[in-house]
């Protein structure tokens, strides 16, 4: 018994050394989930060519966007149309061009892996369970969009912008080692270090939405 006793203060003292310090939330989303989102939006969105219709009245048709951040995108594109000089109108009738969006998709994934011993229960009788001795760790968390934009004359009805199909992601990789602490990496990192001129290393990768039993994306 005492034995086992050392045996799991050990692993205790051992993984205590080890946590990563934890972030929550106190609201519906994590903001690094709401980041990952609108930067892979940000960089969809920017490969899409305004220039066929600088200057022109455009009706935004939004019909066609239904996804998560929908407000968002479209404020996104309503910045880069008046920054390419186009004026917006809220009627088809009113408009040179009428533009159409439409998501394909957009949300985020995570990717978890680790190295060292699962959790362990002691024989019976005892209640008793060796903690997860966790090694290595890593974390990366993803956000998708993919995104097309069309636009044609409002008389003629012929196209004068097609993006195809304009797909971006951004990442937030977290991985930890036993007895340092947790180094984060990625593009959302990155974005807040140019904001901010400032990294924080001890951050956790926010719990995504994922439903028990549901794999975790490949």
């Amino acid at each position: 018994m005492k034995v086992r006793l050392r045996m799991v203060a050990c692993c205790l003292l051992v993984t205590a050394g080890g946590c990563a310090t934890s972030q929550s939330s106190d609201t519906a989303r994590t903001g690094v989930e709401q980041l990952l989102i609108s930067s892979a939006t940000d960089q969809a969105l920017d490969k899409v060519n305004f220039e066929p219709i600088r200057h022109a009245k455009v009706y935004v048709e939004a019909k066609y966007l239904d996804c998560v951040d929908k407000n968002y995108i479209l404020v996104g594109l309503h910045q880069r149309l008046l920054r390419n000089g186009a004026t917006l109108v809220d009627k088809a009738e009113d408009a040179q061009v009428i533009l159409e969006i439409a998501s394909g998709a957009v949300g985020t994934d995570r990717q978890d892996f680790f190295v060292g011993i699962p959790q362990i229960p002691l024989p019976p009788p005892s209640p008793i369970s060796l903690p997860k001795l966790e090694l290595f760790t890593r974390t990366r968390a993803m956000g998708t969009a993919k995104l097309t934009v069309v636009a044609y004359d409002a008389k003629t009805r012929a196209p004068v912008v097609d993006s195809g199909t304009s797909l971006a992601r951004s990442d937030y990789k977290q991985w930890h080692v036993l007895g340092t602490s947790p180094f984060v990496s990625g593009r959302v990192p990155d974005e807040l270090t140019a904001a901010t001129g400032e990294r924080e290393t001890l951050v956790s990768v926010p719990a995504l939405a994922v439903r028990p039993g549901e794999p975790l994306a490949r």
